[in-house]
């Protein structure tokens, strides 16, 4: 990596680590990111270990903190392992596990990484816009957790058409249809599906050429 490129990468790092919640010490983390990437390798994350370790047992920590098996450690899977983020349930450690911004609530896109593929982003945003009771944008971690366990009151009700226009302008682009489909469907199949519904052929649908229906409940 070219040193403006590697200086670049820190920066956006050292940006995230600022919205950390109040109180979160990502001293050792930023310590142990030699190479500024903002997430740690195995040779760093060992660094933060005890000293005298095997090499086995070093092994051992990496994968019990590489909670997402991506063979790196991001900040919020740090402290997670470390112990300065305490889960005391299985809801808590997964909404700490999105909070990637490590700053006590979850985006949109952090709320989608706690759903498998298989569900669509239609769902999920009107999962998102329950749950987010004060409509503020973003889920807190006891509106998630009221979320989860059913305790959210039902809220405005949006149709498949509302949910799937993410930009709110009345019309569903291609791109905005796919949000109808489970996240693993092809690409073709979703083209070909929005063709059968695009009756003037100019790119976009409004309700009157995709509509589909009564609020989803």
């Amino acid at each position: 990596m070219k040193p403006q490129s590697r200086f670049l990468s820190w920066l956006v790092a050292l940006s995230t680590f600022g919205t950390a919640m109040a109180g979160i010490d990502t001293s050792a983390f930023v310590a142990a990111d030699v190479d500024l990437s903002g997430s740690l390798s195995t040779s760093e994350f060992n660094t933060t270990l005890d000293a005298g370790l095997s090499l086995r047992a070093q092994a051992r920590a990496f994968r019990s903190a590489d909670a997402n098996r991506n063979l790196s450690i991001q900040l919020n899977e740090f402290l997670l392992f470390d112990g300065t983020l305490v889960a005391t349930n299985r809801l808590e450690r997964r909404f700490y596990l999105a909070d990637a911004a490590v700053d006590g609530s979850l985006t949109f896109d952090e709320f989608t990484t706690t759903f498998r593929a298989r569900f669509s982003l239609v769902n999920i945003r009107r999962l998102f816009l329950r749950g987010d009771v004060d409509v503020n944008g973003t889920l807190t971690l006891q509106e998630y957790l009221n979320l989860r366990r059913g305790l959210t009151p039902q809220g405005q009700v949006f149709t498949i058409f509302q949910l799937a226009d993410f930009n709110g302008n009345g019309e569903i682009t291609l791109a905005e249809f796919g949000n109808w489909f489970p996240q693993t469907a092809s690409d073709v199949a979703i083209a070909v599906r929005f063709g059968r519904f695009d009756a003037n052929l100019n790119g976009v649908l409004t309700t009157s050429e995709w509509n589909p229906g009564v609020p989803n409940n």
